[in-house]
């Protein structure tokens, strides 16, 4: 028979080792903890240097689009009995509940057409400017005597997105050729703010 008495020394060489063998790991996963944090924060960098270019990129390609329909929009609605001849572009104005920016403004000395541009409109789009339209003469009391037309124009356009507008009595503005055109002008009962 063999000698394979495990004395109290043995016991603690197996805790010591044991600790030692805890301790390891643990500075390892400490070490990996580290370097985790690190490639996160670097991630996180990227990520925010990646959401600006977009968002850069957003603001320029908006700005394109804004400036397609601003030089048609004065003589579009000319064309169809709005004599406006001044427009501006990115208006800002506040009421009570906030700021609020109209994208272009066709104006004479009696009547404005707000218009509301996006590369690609949506109902949801349509449903905020309107909201917005409601709010236009706090936002912009010189205008409380005016009649306000609102206008949405989009490069794409859904085509529930088109319907809603018509139905809701906002002018639709849509590319046509090298220009834009108000597309549906012969459904259109415009509704006036």
């Amino acid at each position: 028979m063999s000698d394979n008495t495990i004395t109290l020394d043995d016991i603690f060489a197996l805790f010591r080792e044991s600790e030692q063998q805890r301790q390891e790991y643990q500075h390892q996963a400490e070490l990996e903890m580290a370097e985790l944090r690190k490639t996160i924060e670097q991630t996180n960098k990227q990520i925010e240097q990646t959401n600006k270019q977009v968002g850069g990129l957003t603001s320029r390609w908006a700005e394109f689009v804004e400036n397609l329909i601003k030089p048609a929009a004065a003589r579009i609605f000319r064309e169809h009995g709005i004599d406006v001849h001044y427009t501006a572009m990115r208006v800002k104005g506040d009421d009570d509940r906030g700021s609020m920016e109209i994208d272009i403004l066709v104006e004479n000395g009696n009547e404005i057409v707000a218009i509301e541009v996006k590369s690609h409109l949506e109902i949801r789009n349509v449903k905020r400017f309107l909201e917005v339209l409601a709010r236009f003469k706090e936002a912009f009391p010189k205008y409380k005597n005016y009649k306000v037309y609102g206008a949405v124009a989009g490069i794409k356009i859904d085509e529930k997105a088109d319907e809603y507008a018509t139905q809701e009595g906002l002018f639709l503005i849509e590319p046509a050729g090298d220009s834009v055109i108000i597309a549906n002008s012969q459904n259109l009962q415009p509704r006036v703010w």
